[in-house]
């Protein structure tokens, strides 16, 4: 058996992992068929956190648990098939590309606000200048410019910069449209951020209960007729210990635990009170190679492609994944549009002495002490890089950090490795954003030797390119660059896992692989 082999193995079983990716069931996300019934049923669903508000619109904030509520209460202009990723229709029916930076959205005459208005397109034009003047430095108010209502239902929004996909940047439910009048009922702008009853969504607020709980209800005047929420009520409870989340579900306190620990995943093996989901979402894992002014011995190349041969990223990827995973090999996930196989998988076989041979090279015959750094749940993971680089004499210091620490680190630039991922499910102009000059004093992992205005420039190119088969081609030219620099080392397709009651399905996601919690059902 060889070494790579016997190290996954060993560190399966160290971690209590399962060796089989089939030895337990795990179901995906968005499998299930629409539901057709409603009833007079609460659901209850465990969050890891009480948001601060739900809706950021007036603070530019955005918060993972605010995403997840404020989706069920307002409404995008579109929405995107998380299976195809497909733009479809949702308030708006239609859309087109005036130019490179304007878009025409042409609104439905029937949805009604909660406030019992009709929404116009003044509404929107509204909306846009709200997330502008509030969000200017969050990524929803800061890649728009303005938008001006053409006539009652139709509106044109201006982006900061041409790029196609903007089109599935305004389908995240930070977008979620709402009116003045909604917002004066609310008692204004920071008060709607706890009581928001200005959206049109498929559920309304009802109640927070501060420490405890927050409950929403059935929209029943819902514009589409064609959706049907099963539950009338939905109840999100707090608490940061995944631990209880998932206790609850299996004493039937709640039916589901959202964004359980991957690492979790096999605890529930053969458990037949629950489902385990798990799934992608468009988020990739790479180590990073520190090549900025702090930098020590990864400022040589040779260093960083041999950590890159010592690292088994088969083993990195079944630790990271629950076993449910897989290495990557290009910057994007492998089912996106723009996916190329930048390494191949015999390139990321390990290669014992061609990372000692580039060592000696280097300098570093004798051994070389390096720092990576990171957050609690990335310590299984560096168990292995550190057993790995200790093969070719690399004694890997382990710094696990909480969060505010990790970000001011990688800001400052105070590491040798660093193991994070970017969201890339498609051209969004805030991607590949740790390669921005704008970026260099604030978070610019990789070390401003790499972000150069070249390479900002072929970023922006392939985002804004419309012809799809050409941006590929240039995203290719990009990854090479990287890849020949050994800016970084891809590892794995992060994921989300949660349990549910057995007898719950209609599990949906939004951006992120945020739960969708309006389509649940028994």
């Amino acid at each position: 058996m060889s070494f790579k082999k016997m190290l996954s193995l060993g560190l399966a079983a160290l971690l209590t992992l399962s060796c089989a990716a089939t030895a337990f069931a795990v179901q995906d996300a968005n499998q299930d068929p629409a539901n057709t019934e409603v009833t007079d049923e609460t659901l209850v669903i465990g969050l890891a956190s009480e948001p601060s508000a739900l809706w950021g619109g007036g603070s530019g904030k955005v918060e993972n648990e605010m995403q997840i509520i404020g989706n069920a209460l307002m409404d995008t202009l579109v929405v995107v098939d998380r299976n195809t990723y497909e733009v479809k229709p949702n308030v708006a029916t239609a859309w087109e590309w005036v130019d490179g930076t304007h878009c025409k959205f042409t609104l439905r005459d029937d949805v009604k606000m909660n406030d019992g208005n009709m929404l116009t397109a003044d509404d929107v034009v509204y909306d846009v200048n709200t997330w502008i003047e509030y969000c200017a430095n969050s990524d929803t108010g800061r890649f728009l410019v303005g938008a001006e209502a053409n006539d009652e239902h139709t509106v044109t929004i201006e982006f900061t910069s041409s790029a196609p996909d903007n089109i599935y940047l305004i389908a995240w439910s930070n977008f979620g449209v709402f009116n003045e009048s909604g917002i004066e009922a609310a008692g204004g702008i920071e008060a709607a951020a706890k009581n928001p009853i200005m959206g049109s969504g498929k559920y309304k607020f009802k109640e927070w209960v501060s420490g405890q709980s927050i409950t929403i209800e059935r929209n029943d005047e819902y514009w589409n007729p064609d959706y049907k929420g099963y539950f009338k009520e939905i109840k999100f409870t707090f608490t940061n210990d995944a631990a209880a989340r998932a206790m609850a579900v299996q004493s039937g306190d709640a039916q589901v635990a959202y964004d359980m620990p991957i690492s979790m995943a096999s605890t529930y093996e053969g458990n037949d009170a629950v489902n385990l989901i798990a799934h992608t979402f468009g988020q990739n894992t790479r180590l990073w190679y520190n090549m900025g002014p702090k930098a020590g011995a990864t400022a040589d190349i040779k260093v960083r492609q041999a950590i890159d041969k010592a690292l088994d990223f088969n083993a990195i990827a079944l630790v990271g994944t629950a076993n449910m995973g897989t290495e990557v090999h290009g910057y994007f996930p492998d089912n996106s549009r723009f996916y190329n196989e930048t390494f191949t998988a015999e390139e990321r076989a390990v290669d014992i002495e061609g990372a000692k041979a580039l060592l000696a090279e280097a300098g570093y015959a004798d051994g070389l002490d390096l720092t990576i750094v990171g957050m609690q749940d990335q310590n299984p993971i560096f168990v292995v890089m550190q057993e790995n680089l200790r093969q070719v004499g690399i004694n890997l210091n382990i710094s696990i950090l909480d969060t505010a620490s990790f970000v001011g680190c990688a800001a400052g630039g105070d590491y040798d490795l660093i193991h994070v991922g970017d969201l890339c499910d498609a051209r969004y102009p805030a991607i590949m954003t740790f390669f921005f000059q704008s970026n260099i004093d604030t978070f610019c992992i990789g070390g401003p030797k790499w972000t150069t205005p070249e390479i900002e420039s072929a970023i922006l190119e392939f985002i804004a390119e419309p012809d799809e088969a050409k941006a590929k081609e240039e995203l290719a030219a990009i990854e090479n660059n990287f890849k020949e620099n050994m800016v970084y080392s891809n590892t794995y397709g992060e994921m989300h896992a949660s349990l549910t009651a057995k007898d719950i399905k209609g599990y949906t996601t939004i951006e992120r692989g945020f739960l969708d919690c309006t389509n649940f059902y028994k």
